[in-house]
């Protein structure tokens, strides 16, 4: 990794765990140490199944460390959107999920001595044209009529910098801004003190095969499990070919400003349907991200090379758009997996007993993977599931 492409969030030391050596036995192999792979494995162990997780590269290493930092309830569609797509029952249901695993998070970060790291600010989807402005107003009364706290904010009522643009918000107060490495290395260490094994610098080879059809191959190892859980979002299809076309691949920029002394925004902000975010940190810098629309096409590649034009144009919004007078300190891509209907594929793989995935967060997984997680824990464990994330549709 050079320092052009360096995540904020990554840079800091860190020693990464052992990878693999050797032949060993699990009741549980789960891939992947970002969200889904960590919820999975912290619930097992503390249920007392023997667990092992194998990370390609160190503890949210991938996307899970490489996003915007924004713990936001719901799924990537808006709430009115998803009621739409997926029917009124199952939009309420995905959300009252996601809602009530936020708040696990927020009691589980303060017990793990990191609650500065997973900070209850609030969030706010901006719109920037009169069309969305109508959209906007209809998500607010969709929260408000399925019992969720919405509240919508006129232009005058906006942050300064947001009224060059915006006209109207969507104000949820109970969503956070999250420093992704800091909580994915804390529940890293609290699946281990439940009884889990980490081994970071560890890929494995795929295919990845269901139990009974072999093992686990790593670089200097294997492993044999009963059963095996793919939490790998963007790299699914590689891992599990069954997903291919189905969870696609694709690459999200952003950059990080130098410290600012000026404050210019308290909530996670969510403009122009979402196309660009971004969260201010306490030391003044602004973390942004966008502009999948301007990458087109080209963003959906399993590569984490960044486009020179979108990271310009990121640096122009800042300039431009958002009037600040500030440095980029940072760039960066990460990789996700994105679905034609926007939920996650969660569970079982169809005709391959004892293969469980858990990916394609069409770039919103800080909710949804922890949720999934715990699902295919649930699964494993023998407790009666109503999917809310089907891998069979």
């Amino acid at each position: 990794m050079n320092a052009g492409t360096l995540p904020y969030w990554l840079d800091a030391p860190y020693e990464a765990r052992p990878p693999l050596a050797g032949r060993v036995e699990a009741e549980v192999g789960v891939i992947g140490g970002g969200v889904g792979g960590l919820s999975c494995a912290r619930t097992l162990a503390e249920r007392g199944v023997d667990t092992i997780v194998l990370e390609r590269t160190t503890i949210a290493g991938g996307a899970s460390g490489r996003n915007g930092g924004f713990l936001l309830a719901g799924v990537a569609a808006f709430h009115n959107d998803a009621r739409e797509l997926y029917g009124h029952e199952h939009a309420r249901r995905l959300y009252a999920s996601t809602l009530s695993a936020q708040q696990e998070i927020y009691d589980l970060a303060a017990r793990l001595g990191i609650g500065e790291s997973v900070r209850e600010v609030g969030s706010l989807r901006v719109a920037v044209s009169e069309d969305e402005a109508e959209r906007v107003s209809g998500q607010v009364a969709a929260l408000k009529e399925d019992g969720f706290p919405a509240e919508l904010v006129e232009r005058d009522e906006l942050p300064p910098v947001l009224r060059r643009r915006g006209l109207c918000a969507c104000l949820v107060d109970h969503d956070a801004a999250l420093h992704p490495a800091r909580w994915y290395r804390a529940l890293a260490g609290a699946a281990e003190q439940a009884g889990a094994h980490i081994f970071e610098g560890t890929a494995v080879r795929g295919p990845v095969p269901a139990p009974g059809e072999g093992e686990l191959v790593t670089g200097e190892g294997s492993v044999r499990a009963s059963h095996v859980v793919v939490a790998a979002d963007g790299a699914l299809p590689a891992l599990v070919p069954d997903y291919e076309g189905r969870v696609r691949p694709r690459r999200l920029h952003m950059v990080a400003s130098e410290p600012m002394e000026q404050h210019i925004v308290d909530q996670l902000v969510y403009p122009r349907w979402g196309f660009e975010y971004f969260q201010q940190r306490r030391d003044g810098r602004l973390l942004l991200g966008g502009f999948a629309d301007l990458d087109g096409p080209a963003s959906y590649t399993d590569r984490e090379e960044g486009s020179e034009e979108v990271w310009a144009r990121l640096e122009a919004y800042l300039r431009d758009e958002l009037g600040l007078d500030t440095r980029v300190s940072h760039r960066w891509v990460g990789v996700v997996g994105y679905t034609q209907d926007q939920l996650p594929y969660v569970g079982e793989v169809p005709g391959r007993p004892g293969l469980y995935v858990a990916g394609g967060y069409s770039g919103h997984g800080n909710l949804p993977g922890y949720v999934a997680g715990q699902e295919i824990a649930d699964l494993i464990t023998g407790r009666e599931v109503e999917p809310l994330f089907p891998s069979d549709r």
